[in-house]
């Protein structure tokens, strides 16, 4: 059974747009879990809408790769195999490389004051703390695809970084995982400070390739 966030509002306007927002934003905050069926007769209720806008939210979503749309069964959130996270992390190590390469860039040059504070914080390791990590993990990356400014790239990083693939896996983060993680993130920082683009892009292909082998290692959480 699905049941929509507590507030959802009934919908106005472009509908499909904004159905499909709305599941998408469920989908990756974890409302929707990995493998979790999504019931087309509440869903209506839900969010007032009729099957038509939803069966197109539905065909949109599965087109980006959110859900499954299954014979039989409807719709379900896709739940990634062990090989298919390890393949997102291996095209990301390239795109994302890029996009922090360029963010040092334009670092740099215009001397972003805010981007820059946060980055030092980053560069001078703060300590681990599991219950904020994924928060923290999340800012540093969509950090850097702002800085990067090259939309085109950040909707590829964005759709290969598929952020709620994080709520199958994070309960097998461990303190090694993540001290692991933020070690690699200050590197990063502090590259991208010393303005030194070429290393802060290998520095962060690293840390996704260090990334995707820490997931081919853990428990069998995977179908």
């Amino acid at each position: 059974m699905s049941e929509a966030p507590s507030s959802s509002p009934k919908l106005h306007g472009n509908t499909v747009e904004q159905l499909f927002n709305q599941l998408k934003k469920s989908i990756q905050n974890g409302t929707f879990a990995p493998g979790q069926r999504l019931v087309a007769t509440d869903l209506v209720k839900d969010y007032g809408v009729s099957r038509g806008p939803l069966r197109e939210a539905f065909r949109r979503l599965g087109a980006e790769g959110f859900i499954d749309v299954v014979p039989n069964k409807g719709a379900i959130v896709k739940k990634f195999s062990r090989k298919q996270i390890h393949d997102l992390f291996l095209i990301r190590q390239v795109i994302e490389g890029l996009a922090t390469r360029l963010a040092t860039e334009n670092l740099k040059e215009h001397g972003l004051k805010e981007e820059h504070k946060m980055l030092e914080q980053i560069a001078s390791g703060a300590p681990d703390d599991i219950a904020n990590f994924s928060e923290e993990n999340s800012k540093f990356h969509s950090t850097i695809l702002r800085l990067c400014d090259n939309q085109k790239l950040q909707s590829l990083v964005e759709q290969m970084q598929l952020p709620f693939v994080k709520y199958q896996i994070r309960g097998s983060l461990d303190r090694d995982y993540i001290t692991s993680s933020k070690k690699e993130h200050s590197q990063i920082a502090t590259a991208m400070l010393a303005g030194d683009a070429k290393l802060a892009e290998r520095l962060m292909q690293k840390h996704l390739a260090n990334a995707a082998d820490r997931v081919m290692k853990l428990p069998d959480i995977f179908p």
